[in-house]
């Protein structure tokens, strides 16, 4: 599927509604696509907050089947593309209102975390390449990044971050042979648990030296190549 498609698939996504080759195809965009994670981030938003609007009860059978043949009709229906975001609360009521006429004010299920999934497709490759990360401000932080076999798609998956405060965020950075430049921001519900970072990677694994993670103001650095809090971890890539 082109991007244009995978995009609006996206709503689906959030909600689970997509057969296993579909996921598989939105995974592989948000692995590489800024604004297809901020698109997943809103819907995420939306579909938790119908979740929390009633308890939880189980998703009657053939209510996803019914869901994707919805979507399919609205796609058929509306081939060009579309701007994004005035589709959100059409498509996240139409969801909300096939659950309340079957009695479950709730999302199908709970949307996984596309860096985790992201993770484990790479981890399930032949040929999948995996690097240690080293600490930095805290000695018990740990994990590791893995690349596809092909390099295209990289996670790093790392485990008890330090504590920040509100004023405070994580800033990803890439460095290659034209020098350092920013990955972009991250926040984590629980940064001592386990939390993936999706590497927005602009070529193969291999044509990068290192990425580096470091605490920062919530705005990021104020220097577009350079960090100015302290390092939290560091991966080599070609030492």
């Amino acid at each position: 599927m082109n991007r244009e498609d995978l995009l609006d698939l996206i709503p689906a996504y959030a909600l689970g509604a997509l057969d296993p080759d579909e996921r598989a195809e939105v995974e592989a965009l948000l692995a590489a696509d800024a604004e297809a994670r901020q698109l997943l981030a809103d819907y995420e938003r939306i579909t938790s907050a119908l979740a929390l609007a009633a308890p939880a009860r189980p998703a009657p059978a053939g209510l996803q089947d019914d869901l994707r043949r919805r979507l399919a009709a609205d796609r058929a229906a509306n081939p060009q593309p579309r701007a994004r975001r005035p589709w959100l609360p059409a498509l996240v009521g139409m969801a909300a209102l096939l659950l309340v006429a079957l009695g479950a004010l709730t999302v199908l299920r709970t949307p996984a975390d596309p860096g985790a999934a992201l993770y484990r497709r790479i981890t399930g490759e032949s040929g999948a390449r995996r690097y240690p990360l080293e600490p930095g401000l805290q000695e018990t932080t740990s994990g590791e990044l893995v690349a596809s076999a092909d390099g295209r798609a990289a996670v790093i998956r790392v485990q008890t971050l330090p504590p920040i405060e509100a004023d405070q965020t994580f800033q990803l950075w890439l460095v290659d042979a034209g020098g350092v430049r920013s990955g972009g921001l991250f926040r984590f519900d629980d940064p001592a648990g386990t939390n993936y970072l999706i590497v927005p990677l602009e070529k193969p694994v291999d044509e990068y030296r290192a990425f580096g993670l470091s605490l920062e103001p919530a705005g990021g650095s104020p220097y577009p190549d350079r960090p100015t809090g302290p390092r939290v971890l560091r991966i080599e890539l070609n030492a």
